[in-house]
C-alpha cells in the first residue's frame, strides 16, 4: 500500500505515472501525517504481531488529511480490506481518533482499554 496524493492505493491496483507525488511505508514516518499516527499507536499500545501494520499505517494516515474529525463508522470504512489478526480493533479505532484530534488540536482522546 501507499498514498498517492494522501489517498491510499494498493500498489497492485493502479499505476503511477507521471509526477504524482507517492509516499511508502518506509517514508510515512517523516511526514505530519505519519508521525501522528505512529505516535498515537505507540501510545495506545495497539501493536501486538505486527501483521497487519503498514496496510494499517497507511490506511490511518490518509484519513485525517481526508477527514479532519472521522467517526468511527468513517474509521472503519477507512480501514476496510486490513485485517487484524490479534483483534486490536478497538484500539486500532482509538489511536486512529487520537491522531485526527492531535492533527486539528483538539483535546486529547482517552486511552483505550
Amino acid at each position: 500500500m501507499l498514498l498517492r496524493w494522501s489517498a491510499p492505493l494498493l500498489r497492485c491496483a493502479g499505476s503511477c505515472a507521471g509526477r504524482q507525488k507517492i509516499i511508502t511505508i518506509e517514508a510515512l514516518g517523516n511526514t505530519a501525517a505519519g508521525k501522528l499516527i505512529q505516535n498515537a499507536r505507540r501510545e495506545l499500545e495497539v501493536v501486538q504481531c505486527g501483521y497487519c501494520q503498514c496496510g494499517q499505517i497507511m490506511s490511518a494516515a490518509a484519513l485525517p488529511a481526508q477527514n479532519p474529525h472521522p467517526s468511527d463508522a468513517d474509521i472503519d470504512t477507512a480501514m476496510t480490506g486490513n485485517i487484524c489478526r490479534c483483534g486490536t480493533h478497538v484500539r486500532i479505532r482509538a489511536a486512529i481518533t487520537l491522531a485526527a484530534r492531535n492533527a486539528h488540536g483538539d483535546a486529547l482522546a482517552s486511552k483505550a482499554e
